[in-house]
């Protein structure tokens, strides 16, 4: 199953993100496009995780209810 994720910037809406070289978790991410600081790199995998997981899942119920078809829908 392939998964997907977009972040985008709170401020813009850009999705164009560099993550800082060298440093640790805890390092700011800036959105390239506005400079505006979207938190942490940890804040960021964090996000990922989630979103992935929602999207993992969604995609798993929908296959669910396709294998049950109609009659069998819960």
């Amino acid at each position: 199953m392939d998964v997907s994720v977009d972040i985008h910037c709170d401020a813009c809406g850009s999705a164009n993100y560099s993550l800082p070289q060298g440093t640790g978790e805890e390092a700011p991410v800036r959105c390239n496009d506005c400079g505006t600081e979207q938190g942490s790199v940890a804040d960021l995998k964090a996000m990922l995780v989630a979103k992935a997981l929602d999207q993992s899942a969604e995609s798993l119920r929908r296959r669910l209810d396709k294998l049950r078809g109609p009659d069998l829908k819960s």
